[in-house]
């Protein structure tokens, strides 16, 4: 099964900006924003485009792809 890590806590933590402006900017919770940096609920597709300009990086940047192990 192939799921999501997210990058973008690490992407904000080396970034100019703080969790903080980012619940401003997008009008979210403190709750949501954490989730977005733990992989536990995504932006929207404008968000993303968005946040990765904001990051300075690209859309799949915010992501990686990983394969969770089967028994």
């Amino acid at each position: 099964m192939k799921n999501l890590k997210s990058n973008i806590g690490w992407l904000i933590d080396k970034s100019d900006y703080t969790r903080e402006d980012l619940r401003q900017r997008y009008k979210k919770s403190a709750n949501t924003i954490s989730n977005w940096c733990t992989g536990k609920s995504y932006p929207s597709a404008p968000e993303l485009f968005d946040l990765a300009e904001l990051l300075n990086c690209k859309v799949d940047e915010l992501y990686e792809r990983t394969v969770e192990k089967t028994s």
